[in-house]
């Protein structure tokens, strides 16, 4: 099972990849809208270079050298229209290509960046979930501890009286206290791992309880 620290590496990283192709994206996409302001200007000119010849096609004498500029600036106007318009045809051909890809590798960077954010939230609720079970043992480990640490004391006030009766009690009393111990071992081991995985997100529970001996 992989730990925080490296949950939290792989979050890391992926959230970087996706910022980084983010970032990729909108420089793609600024360099498209200006390839494509580039060509309706190219368009307005031609079609401002059209009225203007509509304009003066059927006024000026055909022989004149009006006549055969205006013309000119006309085909030049219309041919380098043809060509950037191709041109841009060509490209959004492309783009449809490219942004079908940006779009996959998008969902591919969003798809990696949850599974880690869940990945590591599961090892939060996992770590949450274990501590609550451990402390209710510990919990219920101390509740027995004291009330067979009470019935001991009840039984060695009585030890001359009832030695048989006493023994009993201390043997339930040693199996209360090795049920605690296994438990304080078990939350100590937890709260010892906590600290190596600096996870500060709860508070290291107190078991240091000194453990009396039975008297002999």
């Amino acid at each position: 099972m992989s730990t925080r620290t490296e949950l939290e590496a792989v979050l890391f990283n992926a959230r970087a990849a996706r910022d980084r192709g983010d970032a990729e994206d909108a420089k793609a996409e600024a360099e498209r809208d200006k390839i494509r302001a580039e060509w309706e200007r190219t368009r307005d000119d031609y079609y401002k270079a059209r009225d203007e010849w509509e304009k003066v096609r059927d006024v000026l004498d055909k022989a004149s050298p009006e006549y055969e500029k205006a013309r000119a600036d006309w085909n030049n106007a219309r041919a380098h229209w043809d060509k950037s318009d191709a041109e841009y045809s060509r490209i959004r051909a492309e783009d449809a290509k490219a942004i079908e890809e940006q779009r996959k590798a998008r969902v591919e960077r969003d798809a990696a960046y949850h599974a880690a954010f869940d990945a590591l939230d599961e090892l939060d609720h996992a770590a949450t979930a274990k501590r609550k079970e451990l402390e209710a043992v510990f919990a219920k480990a101390s509740a027995d501890r004291d009330v067979a640490s009470a019935r001991w004391e009840k039984a060695k006030t009585e030890w001359t009286k009832a030695r048989t009766e006493w023994e009993k009690e201390i043997a339930d009393w040693e199996k209360a206290q090795a049920d605690w111990e296994k438990a304080r071992v078990a939350l100590d081991e937890l709260n010892r791992e906590g600290k190596r995985n600096a996870n500060a997100d709860g508070a290291t529970i107190d078991t240091g309880v000194s453990r009396v001996k039975p008297l002999q």
